[in-house]
């Protein structure tokens, strides 16, 4: 697979499905910025790496990313160990599944879900809830297979999708990013939110416009298939280690910043020694990234 390129967090928008819950602020994921912040439009939950934001305690315990991740299950560490959130309905049968042992009935239904004990998300397998995505919940138990409960704008959260296996699993329009549990934020006053992975809104915004963004968002590539979105910038620049900052584009090959730009600008946007190369369907048309030419 040619340069696949990525956005390490991003900038979810109201889901028209939602019937009027919005995402609240997360963690991070792909490429250019460092954390998804809707919290800089609604105040939502700071990212992990910089948990404890507005009076949060940062004396919790967040799991660390492993130093060497394959990028596309590079949240699994955050999904626990057993039964894997929104995988195979199997790992979750009454027959010897994860789900043995928890007292409920043998015919009763059961998914693999994240739900919150003493400050850390577990997985268990539960009985699926009734509200698809985009649909309203207070925890997991009330969203459908497959699916959690993230904090929303206002009270009580919305599901999404997990992308616990697979950052690539998300239906098409949404991404694979962090956000916090609705249950580590209802009430929390002395911990951090919990972060879990879940599809997320894209933005579908148009790469080096960053007028079209949320003030101090950057607008960059969030999927393999080109899908776009705001995110919060990085530092990193050209072959540097991701996240990125505005204009640059993290390669999910090698980890490093490629530059963005236009192929047919008249503008000089890769300077002296390189050019503008695109020709694959990762960049949006008319877009690619700077490549030597010595």
């Amino acid at each position: 697979m040619a340069a696949w390129v990525f956005a390490l967090s991003a900038c979810s928008m109201d889901d028209a499905s939602a019937g009027g819950y919005d995402d609240d602020g997360g963690g991070g994921m792909f490429g250019s910025g460092g954390s998804e912040s809707e919290s800089a439009q609604s105040g939502g939950s700071p990212p992990p790496a910089s948990a404890g934001g507005g009076g949060v305690s940062e004396d919790v315990n967040i799991p660390a990313a492993p130093e060497a991740q394959d990028p596309y299950t590079r949240f699994a560490y955050l999904c626990g160990d057993g039964c894997t959130p929104g995988g195979e309905p199997t790992e979750c049968s009454s027959d010897g599944g994860a789900g043995t042992g928890t007292g409920l009935p043998a015919a009763q239904t059961l998914h693999c879900q994240l739900v919150l004990d003493d400050g850390d998300a577990i997985p268990s397998c539960q009985p699926a809830g009734r509200f698809e995505a985009g649909g309203p919940c207070h925890s997991a138990a009330d969203c459908a297979a497959g699916l959690g409960c993230v904090a929303a704008d206002g009270e009580g959260g919305v599901c999404r999708q997990y992308c616990c296996g697979h950052v690539e699993s998300c239906a098409a329009g949404t991404y694979c990013d962090e956000r916090p549990m609705a249950e580590s934020v209802a009430g929390a006053s002395s911990r951090a939110p919990v972060p879990i992975p879940v599809c997320v809104p894209a933005m579908n915004c148009e790469l080096l416009n960053d007028s079209v963004c949320p003030t101090g968002l950057t607008c960059t590539i969030v999927r393999e298939d080109g899908t776009t979105s705001c995110v919060v910038p990085g530092e990193g620049r050209a072959d540097e280690h991701c996240p990125c900052a505005p204009g640059f584009v993290c390669s999910m090959l090698t980890n490093q910043c490629k530059q963005l730009c236009r192929i047919d600008s008249r503008a000089p946007e890769c300077g002296a020694g390189a050019k503008c190369q695109g020709g694959s369907a990762i960049y949006p048309a008319g877009f690619g990234v700077c490549v030597s030419t010595s």
